[in-house]
């Protein structure tokens, strides 16, 4: 499966998923959306602090430089 393909099937506009690390992007801003609407929630703290610390994750790998 290419890239558009991806985009089109998780509802993702395909010109913003030029790149493998742009999809690092769009997880983050959707992580950073969730927690928000957890929050609102009033879902368990630990259960926010999980997805808070995946979200760091990614971006840290998005902004990370081989070797």
């Amino acid at each position: 499966m290419n890239l558009e393909q991806v985009a089109i099937r998780f509802g993702i506009n395909p010109n913003n998923l030029n790149a493998k690390d742009d999809a690092l992007k769009v997880a983050v801003k959707s992580i950073k959306d969730l927690v928000m609407q957890m929050e609102q929630r009033n879902v368990d703290k630990q259960t926010i602090t999980q997805v808070k610390k995946l979200g760091e994750f990614l971006f840290a790998v998005s902004d990370s430089q081989m070797g």
